[in-house]
């Protein structure tokens, strides 16, 4: 009986270990811009280069999901500032060929190539290559994540068998933005953009993501490409405008 009671506990603890390895399912950045209607009136003649964005997260990262196999804890939990730092998480394994610094920019061009606002636009770290230039700033890509034991330490995957949640997962994003003229540094708008949350509860038998990142950075993307449209098409309408003698 007791062989038995171990062969249990160790099934449930490797339950557990699978989980906590984010069940070995790598993640990499995909993006997919949002489209824009045609704006009607002159053609664009200017530029814009998207620079890369400034790191301003906190660099503190806390990995306790293994505290779920103390007995009476709750559950075993991940706050990551940088998530991508982790070379697991709750319910993913590595995140592959993902750079926010880099990524968020590049994103950023595509979905301002798909506004027709500008001639052109593309990443660069130089501001002065292009008319425009697009500043970010990364105030937060906060994750948090929880393997739910229930108190029952290595036995409290008994009840995700038979199906009570197993995990629990929570995205955040948050980025300053600036639209300067690059000729003469003038600032032309700027405004810090918040994506709304993705949080999602898992079950064994279903694991679902825990990298929403570029689903929130194309959200927060559309905000800005609204935002700046009447500014942008003043400034060129202004530019075209006969100067008084």
């Amino acid at each position: 009986m007791k062989t038995l009671n171990y062969s249990i506990k160790g099934l449930l603890a490797c339950l557990a270990v699978v989980l906590c390895c984010g069940c070995n399912n790598q993640k990499g950045w995909v993006y997919r811009p949002n489209s824009y209607a045609a704006v009607v009136g002159k053609q664009p003649d200017k530029k814009v280069a998207v620079v890369a964005f400034e790191d301003a997260r906190e660099n503190e990262n806390h990995n306790y999901l293994v505290l779920y196999a103390i007995p009476l804890m709750p559950f075993g939990w991940q706050n990551l500032n940088t998530p991508e730092l982790t070379t697991y998480h709750t319910t993913t394994g590595v995140w592959n060929n993902y750079k926010p610094t880099e990524d968020f920019p590049k994103a950023l061009a595509e979905d301002l190539r798909n506004t027709h606002l500008f001639a052109d636009a593309f990443f660069d770290f130089r501001r002065d290559t292009a008319d425009y230039a697009v500043q970010g700033k990364i105030l937060s890509t906060k994750y948090t994540g929880r393997i739910i034991s229930y108190g029952l330490s290595v036995e409290g995957p008994l009840l995700w068998l038979i199906g009570f949640p197993a995990a629990w997962t929570q995205n955040e994003l948050s980025i300053d933005l600036t639209l300067m003229d690059s000729k003469t540094g003038n600032i032309l708008f700027s405004k810090n953009y918040t994506a709304t949350p993705c949080s999602n509860m898992s079950w064994l038998y279903y694991m679902k993501d825990d990298y929403y990142y570029p689903e929130m950075m194309a959200e927060v993307n559309k905000q800005f490409c609204t935002d700046i449209q009447p500014i942008v098409l003043k400034d060129s309408l202004k530019a075209t405008e006969p100067k008084n003698p």
